[in-house]
């Protein structure tokens, strides 16, 4: 049970309330009998039936249906559950002498890597540093000898990450690049990538256990307790202000920056090689987040051979496969060659039909350069956007432009909107953005690729791995 503050009055005296906790529809454990009963009698079920079920039982259908696979025969399930480690022992799965069979399998590689990026903001480092410092304040004298090495050992790592962020006339963290008219170091907003133990030789972290201190982090629910003390303590000082006005605790904002947080340490324990610390420190704008940390896993094949090797077969289907070499070095590069079986079918389009063009340089005779260093570069954005302008009057109909993410696109659409190039645009076609419902945005675009007048068409912005790049046909005009 919870320990509740509760403030008695003028006096300020605190005193300590029990309240229970926890749900109580999980505590029927016979009803979650019954309930795994009638799904075995019934069959499969979709999501309604089961809700319906639950509610006629009196139990909770989530867990209730959760609670039976280990005895499916069939279980359907999204790429992270399965390829997540945690994930598979918090549901159960067991993938011993199992079939393993993952669609769209083009995604896989990629998917992996980014199920395991970590990434934390100044802002987020900065709440959960000040809520660690006033839990450790408060509660000093009460905590055991462990629990306070711990919890100043977290101080330690969120003052170091502050400070590299902060910092920035420290070389050793950092390498800028000097070309200041390529845009690298434009404005102070520096970036820069390093390997794990460079990073944490050069915080003088290095001889932590993150190990040690990640599993007190899960075994002392040290997370909710910060969260939760300063919840109370906010609910405490200003009751009346929040009553007046409306105002609530931050209390999610600090659990979910201290989650953040573990995850950036759990990178940190992976080996030297497998990814990168990714260090901005962007000011903050009003189009943008500010300064921040973020882990960039490199490969994806340690993680899917753990897949791989407890499964009895595992079967890759996808219409986009190819280069199966490629597929085979990023997924399972240890595998021997005759335990990989490959079958494919003739493609639909003749190679006759596809041609490929690389565009090395823009208008203006600039080379371009789209890696993490110089992407955000106002000349690199600039020409790409000029480049863009000069498709746009010779290219009929529809043109699709792919980024490689959604938050280098609002910095380049935002660019151009800035500097005009979308006006520009505009005279020509219409331009249209990925939302996060497509269907409207997809007949809105077709509708003016059928009917262009007065302007020639359209062009559609969107995310390589988004919503819009899988399953999509853009067939004649939609992709011109």
């Amino acid at each position: 049970m919870p320990v509740l503050l509760q403030n008695l009055g003028t006096e300020g005296k605190i005193r300590r309330v029990k309240a229970s906790s926890g749900c109580p529809i999980l505590r029927k454990h016979k009803l979650k009998k019954q309930f795994r009963n009638e799904v075995s009698q019934q069959g499969a079920l979709d999501i309604e039936d089961l809700v319906q079920l639950g509610r006629n039982i009196g139990t909770c259908p989530y867990y209730g249906s959760r609670s039976m696979i280990s005895s499916a025969d069939l279980v359907v399930l999204p790429y992270q559950s399965l390829l997540s480690k945690a994930s598979r022992e918090a549901l159960g799965l067991n993938l011993k002498n199992s079939v393993v069979i993952i669609d769209e399998a083009h995604n896989l590689a990629d998917s992996l890597i980014s199920m395991y990026d970590a990434k934390i903001s100044l802002s987020q480092l900065e709440n959960v540093h000040s809520h660690i410092e006033k839990y450790f304040g408060r509660f000093r004298s009460l905590l055991g000898p462990g629990n306070r090495r711990y919890i100043q050992t977290l101080l330690v790592l969120t003052r170091a990450f502050l400070q590299v962020l902060l910092d920035d006339k420290d070389g050793n963290c950092l390498n800028t690049c000097p070309d200041a008219d390529r845009g690298v170091a434009e404005n102070k907003n520096f970036d820069s990538s390093m390997a794990i133990n460079d990073f944490l030789f050069s915080l003088n972290i290095d001889n932590i256990n993150l190990i040690k201190l990640l599993q007190y982090i899960k075994e002392s629910d040290i997370m909710h307790k910060v969260s939760g003390y300063g919840d109370k303590m906010t609910t405490l000082q200003k009751g009346s202000t929040i009553k007046e006005n409306g105002e609530s605790c931050d209390c999610g904002s600090i659990l979910s920056g201290f989650q953040l947080l573990a995850t950036m340490l759990l990178s940190l324990t992976n080996n030297d090689g497998d990814g990168r610390i990714i260090i901005s420190r962007k000011r903050p704008t009003s189009s943008g987040q500010g300064a921040y940390l973020k882990y960039v896993m490199r490969t994806g094949e340690k993680i899917f051979s753990q897949v791989v090797h407890e499964a009895h077969a595992v079967l890759l289907a996808g219409g986009t496969l190819q280069p199966i070499k490629e597929t085979r070095e990023r997924l399972f590069p240890w595998l021997p060659s005759d335990q990989l079986h490959f079958f494919s079918c003739c493609h639909i389009v003749p190679p006759e039909s596809i041609l490929p063009l690389a565009v090395s340089r823009g208008p203006s005779g600039r080379s371009f350069d789209f890696s993490y260093s110089f992407r955000g570069s106002s000349t690199m954005i600039e020409e790409l956007g000029l480049l863009l302008c000069n498709l746009a009057t010779v290219v009929p109909e529809g043109i699709v432009v792919f980024f490689s993410s959604f938050e280098y696109e609002g910095q380049v659409y935002g660019a151009w909107k800035t500097s005009g190039i979308v006006e520009r645009i505009l005279k020509r076609k219409h331009v249209f953005r990925e939302p996060t419902e497509i269907e409207a945005i997809l007949n809105e675009y077709k509708e003016a690729i059928d009917n262009p007048a007065p302007k020639s068409g359209a062009i559609l912005l969107v995310v390589v791995g988004g919503k819009i790049s899988e399953g999509i046909n853009f067939s004649d005009g939609m992709g011109r």
